[in-house]
């Protein structure tokens, strides 16, 4: 025998809650199978439900977008660093610069490679001693400043980086309080389907077992068969009488 199954996701729950508030709107008292109490609550409890659902959907698109926008930017300044490092290296090679230059951006003085960039902490921390160090070695070893990409270029990326890293830090915030208060209804919403559904199936409890389901089911009632189990029948309706 199907056995009826309580909703397990916000997507479930906002279902039961809008198909039992649709289903009973502008019923007569008689018709309806909830309480008036059952009612009342589902008109106040579901536009909230909705309400809260669709704002965390859009703070969910904003992160999104956001976090989008942040991977662009890094790896942009991911590209401009390693650029930065690599030609200097070469510039190096060529005898444009002195090895010792390297040590103006941290690095050894015999270093030939370009240091790690994957993780963000790396990443900002090497694009930020470069913006600091060009302006020290042109001055330490009076040479000129790198070009192609400059510390300039690596400035303006590193700044598109940090505003998008704040923007996608708040949105991240914006998106985490509004996930608390879905989660905050959700008990009252599973409480409050619950009431609906036991008073739907008691108002209904006179009918034959599967009857009593295909007529749940209309409010958003949710059964489950058991495996192997086939799927039910349910009794026709009498035709409704001819005038």
């Amino acid at each position: 025998m199907p056995y009826r199954q309580l909703p397990a996701t916000d997507a479930a729950r906002g279902s039961a809650l809008t198909a039992a508030l649709k289903k009973s709107t502008g019923l007569p008292a008689a018709d309806n199978l909830m309480t008036p109490e059952t009612t009342a609550a589902l008109v106040t409890f579901a536009p909230q439900w909705e309400k809260e659902i669709t704002e965390r959907a859009d703070a969910l698109g904003q992160q999104t977008a956001a976090t989008a926008a942040l991977d662009q930017a890094g790896a942009k300044l991911r590209q401009v660093t390693a650029h930065f490092i690599q030609v200097f290296h070469l510039a190096v090679a060529r005898g444009t610069f002195s090895p010792s230059g390297r040590a103006s951006f941290g690095l050894d003085v015999n270093e030939e490679t370009t240091p790690a960039l994957d993780s963000e902490s790396d990443l900002l921390l090497w694009a930020d001693r470069i913006v600091k160090g060009d302006p020290r070695r042109v001055t330490n070893f009076s040479e000129p400043a790198m070009v192609m990409p400059s510390a300039a270029e690596v400035s303006t990326a590193l700044t598109a980086y940090n505003t998008e890293l704040a923007h996608q830090t708040a949105a991240k915030d914006t998106l985490e309080a509004e996930q608390a208060d879905v989660i905050a209804l959700r008990s009252g919403a599973d409480s409050l389907i619950r009431d609906a559904w036991d008073e739907i199936e008691f108002s209904l409890r006179k009918l034959d077992p599967p009857n009593l389901r295909r007529r749940s089911r209309e409010w958003g009632l949710f059964y489950v068969l058991r495996p192997g189990e086939p799927a039910e029948t349910t009794t026709p309706e009498p035709p409704a009488p001819q005038a």
